[in-house]
């Protein structure tokens, strides 16, 4: 657990402790837990007591003021000598927690859809503790949660794009420098769609042309999101222009209001990338998924125009040309999960080989760089992805293996300049 996890009166989880079943998972998706790094005075002795009876020392962790430290970094998201910045917790101590906190997140999400479905208020502070909780794991080892946003749904797409949205919105804003307004960011992206539930399902399902009467509809769903989601006065601005503006374009071909760029705000940027980002690569009513390396290139291709180019430039920096956890095949034929992204190379990710030809898996899987030159000068390049739920690859195991691998080096071109 990366942090406490308590109801109103009774400590279910300490800090630092192990989810050992599913049935402890399930508890924790239930709506009445509460997610903090502080635990209320009422249940500081508890979590004393189970911390030092699993044996978990309190100064393992870091203290806010350190993570706040971190946070405030402000570094070029390029500036990173061709790699990406390090990890604090390594993937296979990062993605349970990021599993975990995934499912909870759509568990909240769909609290939400329903609590606005009928009538009732919002409960903002779980969504907000849940955002808080993303771009923590995001600063810990961003290739973990990121990884996660490959597991599409098409019955819970509502559900999952809002979680995936939110996760990448964090990503590019961490990775531009906006560690202050990321969580803010965040939250208008988990809610970004809310005002779709006011709206007809046989339109938002239609898988033909929209009539003028029912696109005019559609663009009413950014106002409806604010209206529903009430947010407070203080510090809600980044997060209302997220959903509010989320569609809006730079050249002013955007909705609701057809703003122009700079009257874009730069979360209503932010949120547009990502958005279309998830929308483009799941499978919808009236589309079919689009492999991530098209959408990528129909982004960048689009930079300038409708998009912010400097976050386009920082979102594919993060995410890659190849995603981590993409399963691709190689120009040799080998089948190979994406490991790392190289920001300065995008096509040139790190993978891991796990077979020799399609259908062999090969005993021992190895790193390699594909950005790197060999001894003999010859190359290796991705060919493209496949769809990652078709072959027998564990991905999640493979890239838990990451530290232990042995790197064999291959010469890479940037071939995307």
């Amino acid at each position: 657990m990366p942090c406490h996890a308590f109801t109103d009166r009774v400590l279910l989880f300490a800090r630092g402790q192990v989810i050992e079943s599913d049935t402890q998972l399930d508890r924790l998706l239930r709506a009445d837990v509460i997610f903090s790094q502080t635990a209320p005075d009422r249940l500081a002795e508890a979590v004393a007591e189970r911390q030092r009876a699993l044996g978990i020392d309190p100064a393992w962790f870091p203290k806010e003021d350190e993570d706040d430290a971190r946070v405030g970094s402000t570094a070029d998201p390029l500036d990173r000598g061709g790699t990406q910045a390090a990890p604090a917790t390594s993937f296979a101590g990062e993605v349970v927690t990021a599993r975990t906190l995934r499912r909870a997140a759509i568990h909240q999400v769909r609290n939400v859809i329903e609590q606005a479905r009928s009538g009732q208020a919002v409960e903002l502070q779980p969504i907000r503790d849940t955002v808080r909780q993303v771009a923590a794991s995001l600063r810990r080892n961003e290739r973990a949660l990121t990884s996660l946003v490959r597991l599409k749904r098409a019955d819970s797409y509502t559900y999952t794009h809002s979680v995936n949205n939110c996760v990448l919105s964090v990503l590019i804003a961490l990775n531009s420098g906006l560690a202050i307004e990321a969580e803010t960011i965040g939250l208008g992206a988990l809610l970004h769609d809310l005002g779709k539930v006011r709206l007809p399902d046989g339109i938002l399902q239609k898988p033909g042309s929209l009539t003028d009467h029912e696109w005019s509809l559609i663009k009413r769903h950014p106002a409806l999101g604010v209206e529903i989601a009430g947010l407070p006065d203080e510090g809600r601005t980044s997060a209302i222009e997220a959903i509010s503006q989320h569609h809006e374009r730079l050249d002013g071909s955007g909705y609701p209001a057809g703003l122009m760029e700079t009257a874009v705000s730069l979360a209503g940027r932010v949120v547009a990338i990502a958005d279309v980002y998830d929308a483009m690569t799941s499978n919808r009513s009236y589309h079919r998924a689009i492999a991530a390396p098209e959408v990528m290139r129909q982004i960048l291709q689009d930079a300038g125009k409708l998009f912010d180019p400097d976050l386009v430039r920082t979102f594919i920096a993060a995410v890659g040309l190849f995603p981590v956890g993409s399963l691709v095949r190689l120009t040799t034929g080998e089948l190979a999960v994406v490991a790392t992204v190289n920001p300065q190379m995008i096509r040139r990710p790190t993978v891991i080989v796990v077979s020799d030809s399609p259908r062999h898996s090969i005993v021992e899987p190895r790193l390699l760089d594909l950005a790197q030159p060999t001894i003999s000068g010859s190359g290796k390049e991705v060919l493209g992805v496949i769809d990652s739920d078709s072959p027998d690859v564990d991905v999640d195991s493979y890239l838990a293996m990451l530290p232990a691998l042995s790197q064999e080096q291959y010469r890479g071109v940037d071939l995307f300049a």
